[in-house]
């Protein structure tokens, strides 16, 4: 892809599985951070620190890199020539933010209202509890807590996994309130999933299924849901709004970029000779999905 976002390794190497992990980690493959191009980086950063409670873990001239305690997932990048992204084209529907618990996504939310943060919705998708909100240059965001792994209900395609209305009242009521009610992601938040929008679903699904290993855990009319090693999902895909759309252009702001984080390295030679993707580095490979965006792989 032209004009390739440079990225650093902002994550510690861990080849275990902890037993506290959260579930989207459990797999041999999962987000490890997600890169979005925009035209000030400190700008839109002061949104995710001062209204979501990001953690701020490094900066320079011309990027800014956020997470939560002391781990970095979320790099903003600053393009002078950036052009706001087209919500009708192929790109981003929403970068998913895993807090651990429920107690922490109950404390986090009365904290970002009290901020200010207009939510625009509240969900139960019987495997996991969500709210989610837009931020200042239109990209989507989530933020969400599993249920346990062992009560997402099944159905013949994989997880029946539904929307419907969040039982607000009573996440708030059984949570502790906090005595400080400025916003902070609890610790252990991490990316747990990303939703594209494209132009044909199907077809990128396609590209995620035989290129890159995922298996279909769910589906809905227009809307593919992918992941590696039984997750709900890792990857989302719909062409909602952007059916027809061809791959995003360049000078797009938004989403340019994924990081993956891979078990080991035979995972990680079993994954890039599915891909038929080349390796100048044993450790790492990289390639461009059908829309244009960078995917990274790299082992942990």
């Amino acid at each position: 892809m032209s004009n390739a976002l440079s990225h650093e390794v902002i994550s510690t190497p861990v080849l275990t599985v902890p037993v506290e992990a959260l579930e989207s980690e459990k797999s041999p493959v999962f987000i490890r951070s997600a890169t979005i191009a925009t035209s000030n980086a400190r700008r839109l950063a002061e949104f995710y620190t001062r209204r979501l409670g990001f953690e701020q873990i490094s900066a320079d001239a011309m990027s800014v890199t956020l997470g939560a305690d002391g781990v970095g997932f979320l790099k903003l990048e600053t393009r002078a020539d950036a052009e706001p992204f087209d919500a009708r084209s192929s790109g981003l529907f929403h970068i998913a933010y895993l807090i651990p618990d429920r107690a922490g996504l109950a404390r986090w939310f009365m904290a970002a209202r009290a901020a200010g943060v207009a939510f625009e919705g509240a969900s139960d998708h019987a495997v996991s509890e969500a709210f989610y909100l837009t931020d200042p240059e239109g990209n989507g965001i989530e933020v969400y807590v599993d249920r346990a792994r062992e009560n997402w209900p099944r159905d013949a395609g994989g997880y029946a996994m539904t929307t419907g209305p969040m039982a607000l009242r009573e996440l708030v009521v059984h949570s502790e309130a906090a005595a400080d009610m400025s916003p902070r992601l609890p610790t252990g938040t991490r990316i747990g999933h990303i939703h594209l929008q494209t132009g044909d679903a199907e077809r990128s699904a396609r590209f995620w299924q035989e290129r890159l290993g995922v298996a279909e855990t769910h589906r809905r009319p227009g809307a593919r849901f992918l992941s590696w090693g039984g997750y709900h999902h890792h990857i989302a895909l719909n062409n909602w709004r952007s059916h027809g759309s061809g791959p995003r252009k360049d000078r797009s702001a938004g989403l340019v970029a994924v990081e993956f984080a891979v078990r080991g390295e035979a995972e990680l030679e079993k994954l890039a000779t599915q891909a038929h993707a080349t390796r100048p580095d044993p450790a790492s490979f990289d390639m461009i999905d059908p829309d244009g965006l960078e995917l990274r792989f790299r082992v942990i």
